[in-house]
């Protein structure tokens, strides 16, 4: 347990990462859709998820909002939640530009303002890994489940950072791309060694964790991989990797029924 103090510090080093990464974010590959190819594949992949039935949903740590807004283009009521005001700005004018609507708010991944099982449904990508307090978090997230609502975990393994052919090129080709294009040192982490070190799910295998998590709570648990094909540039395959496509897994927690 961290005290109170240092933990609302960290959150806000955090915080201000992604404040600062929210106007590059969408050009990432794997983080914004980058293709119509890549856009059907996530959408097939939510209807096959959450079926054809509109539902509330919650989108915990939205970002910019690329789940949020393609969970309302195929017919779900929305609300995304997000620490950092720079991203809910991004989500907000997409939503906006491409006429749909999703409810998008300042909010704690760990701390849920909602009343319980407010939604049917609670979604996450590329979360987890950044939570100080990943079982309190999931605890939250299944409180403001309704009974027989799912939880979804969606998150990536992207291969051996430690092999020796990602060493050399992390070191004279990755690092050196992204110091002259991004004026941000990738060995540092995303936001330095110090609050790494207390990120627990990146001290843990995943995604067997996750369903510890899950299954310690209570929640009928599966877990499947994802293949999304990913549009990359050269510049981007240089800067993150060419061989990084094992693809996402996705991890479910139905919420009992009563």
């Amino acid at each position: 347990m961290f005290p109170r103090g240092d933990m609302m510090d960290t959150k806000d080093v955090i915080t201000a990462r992604w404040d600062r990464s929210s106007k590059t974010y969408d050009s990432c590959p794997g983080h914004g859709i980058q293709s119509e190819r890549e856009k059907e594949a996530w959408k097939s992949l939510l209807n096959r998820t959450l079926g054809d039935e509109p539902l509330d949903v919650l989108d915990v740590g939205c970002g910019t909002g690329v789940l949020s807004l393609l969970l309302s283009e195929i017919g779900h009521n929305v609300t995304g939640i997000d620490l950092s005001e720079g991203m809910l700005g991004r989500a907000k004018k997409k939503a906006d530009d491409q006429n749909l609507h999703a409810e998008f708010q300042l909010g704690d991944a760990e701390n849920l303002s909602f009343d319980a099982e407010s939604f049917d449904v609670v979604v996450n990508r590329h979360l987890l890994w950044t939570l100080l307090e990943p079982e309190k978090a999931v605890a939250e997230w299944k409180r403001v489940l309704k009974p027989g609502g799912k939880l979804i975990i969606i998150d990536g393994n992207w291969g051996d950072l430690n092999s020796l052919r990602r060493r050399i090129w992390r070191y004279f080709i990755s690092m050196p791309l992204i110091l002259m294009t991004e004026r941000r040192n990738p060995i540092r982490g995303h936001y330095g060694r110090g609050i790494e070190v207390q990120l627990p799910m990146r001290q843990r295998k995943r995604p067997e964790a996750d369903m510890k998590i899950l299954k310690d709570l209570g929640l009928g648990v599966d877990v499947m991989d994802v293949k999304i094909p990913r549009t990359k540039t050269v510049l981007s395959s240089l800067k993150y990797g060419s061989w990084d496509d094992r693809g996402y897994f996705l991890v479910k927690g139905i919420k009992t029924a009563r």
